[in-house]
């Protein structure tokens, strides 16, 4: 017995068996109209409204609802005009996202849901994680123009170990982060990972068709965007991928029974599928007796914004874009860098979205952002603090270091010898040697001594190519018979040497 459950391992076969599962879905998609659901592209309850985030309140006033909205983390909300909004401020809600574990790393365009849960978190509400560990095996077509590739098991056991470990991780640091810029410790709320095998393992096929297939609609589940844009694609969709949007119904349904989770966070790509979920819920509700009206029986669905690049591109795994969370797979250096790079003209959006900071402090960075703009200071404050939030402060101030060795702003390194012992103490990037050995020595002798390159006929031609910049104003050194000077020298003990565009070394002279 596998761990996958059996329902998912019958849709994953009988997906295999079938071969072109739109062949079927076309033919529902030309019977008459009078079969065929008319309306919303998404199924929602007969009471429930879209809007959009575009309101704004005072931010002296601002519900957790409304903290949101204006810092960018809300898309759309479901339900009535205010609802969700009256019914957060009136308890304690309890809240989920969730992300399935395809690959062994979150990345940067996972952080806006989390970013979501955290708040919820540390505004006293209880946060749930969604490992899809169930899920994984079948492929969420949403967001796709393709077909996902199938996961081995010990691909998915690996993937599914790393994200559990990260997203824990996430609400731990996010805690510690929140703290450090001033949150309240009395205030924070409780978290919780779990894993959709916990309840989809167990669950047979029969017994899905009867819990769920009896309540969902063909024509509704056809409506989808993610569904026909990939009907409408050459390659088409399977079974498989088809029915993903009720196994994610389900999860919110399970959820919402036993944990009396009413809201559903997800990206804007996910809309369709969270709002099946609250379709389901309704309609089982109706089953039991519960009307469908009752808004103290609602569930709510909440979509955040899909990360892009400046051209529109979604960044991601699939589009081969994505900057990890793992530092294993992005260094916090190279994160910081993302960050760091942004077009000027979303900078302040970002700071709203991946930072703690208050408005004041956003506020404030701005302006002195627009009257010395070369400083960066607004994309340099950003770097810092979600590096911090990710990975803590030891490593954000190291990524921080590492930029202002390699990318000085001012055109010369204006570190302290006490801040590089302190950063790079112990690492390879510190290199300890004699002075007297230091002293004149030439610098291809050097960058052979130090393993910078294998032969000094190497160095020679680094040179020659202009690879190499020594000491605080980053000089570029073009004659290879050159020996180390006096200049090089920071605060006369360390040498400061950059090699191509994102490899340094120091050496630390004693």
């Amino acid at each position: 017995m596998t761990e996958a459950s059996e329902f998912v391992r019958l849709i994953v076969s009988t997906a295999l068996r079938m071969g072109h599962a739109q062949m079927y879905l076309r033919a529902v998609l030309s019977a008459p109209r009078k079969i065929i659901y008319k309306g919303l592209a998404t199924p929602l309850r007969r009471n429930t409204t879209i809007r959009s985030a575009s309101s704004k309140s005072s931010p002296a006033h601002q519900s957790l609802v409304q903290q949101l909205r204006s810092r960018g983390l809300v898309e759309n909300i479901t339900g009535e005009d205010g609802q969700l909004d009256e019914y957060v401020k009136s308890q304690k809600v309890v809240v989920y996202a969730g992300v399935d574990p395809t690959a062994s790393s979150l990345h940067v365009g996972h952080l806006l849901p989390l970013m979501n849960l955290l708040h919820f978190y540390l505004n006293g509400h209880h946060s749930i994680g969604v490992i899809g560990k169930a899920t994984a095996t079948v492929g969420d077509p949403s967001g796709r123009s393709t077909e996902r590739d199938q996961i081995v098991s010990g691909h998915l056991k690996n993937s599914f170990d790393s994200l559990w470990s990260q997203m824990d991780k996430f609400f731990q640091s996010g805690k510690t982060y929140a703290l450090s810029r001033g949150y309240s410790e009395e205030n924070v709320g409780t978290n919780e990972l779990v894993t959709n095998s916990d309840w989809l393992d167990g669950m047979g096929l029969i017994e899905f068709l009867a819990t769920v297939g009896r309540h969902v609609r063909v024509s509704q589940m056809l409506s989808r965007e993610s569904v026909k844009a990939r009907m409408d694609s050459t390659q088409g969709i399977n079974f498989a991928e088809f029915a993903y949007q009720l196994l994610q119904s389900y999860d919110f349904w399970h959820l919402y029974k036993s944990k009396n989770c009413r809201l559903q966070i997800g990206g804007n790509d996910q809309f369709g599928n969270i709002t099946a979920g609250i379709d389901l819920i309704s309609r089982l509700n109706n089953s039991r007796g519960v009307e469908s009206t009752n808004k103290d029986d609602a569930a709510y669905g909440l979509t955040v914004p899909l990360l892009t690049t400046a051209s529109g591109e979604k960044l991601g795994k699939s589009a081969g874009n994505a900057v990890w969370l793992d530092e294993k797979m992005t260094s916090p250096f190279v994160l910081y860098q993302y960050f760091v790079r942004l077009p000027d003209d979303v900078v302040e959006k970002h700071l709203k979205m991946f930072t703690l900071l208050s408005d004041d402090t956003i506020s404030r960075t701005m302006q002195e952002q627009t009257k010395m703009p070369e400083l960066r200071t607004a994309h340099t404050l950003l770097a810092k603090e979600v590096v911090t939030m990710i990975h803590g402060e030891k490593k954000a101030l190291k990524a921080e270091v590492q930029t202002q060795i390699l990318f000085p702003p001012s055109g010369k390194v204006e570190l302290s010898v006490n801040t590089i012992l302190e950063v790079f103490g112990g690492t390879d990037e510190l290199i300890k040697l004699p002075r007297c050995e230091v002293d004149n020595m030439p610098v291809s002798k050097l960058l052979n001594t130090i393993g910078a390159v294998k032969t000094r006929n190497e160095a020679n031609n680094l040179i020659k190519a202009g690879g190499v910049y020594v000491g605080p104003s980053n000089t570029k050194l073009t004659d290879f018979m050159e020996k180390v000077q006096k200049d090089w020298f920071l605060d006369s003990r360390i040498v400061l040497m950059r090699i191509g565009k994102g490899k340094f070394i120091l050496i630390d002279t004693y």
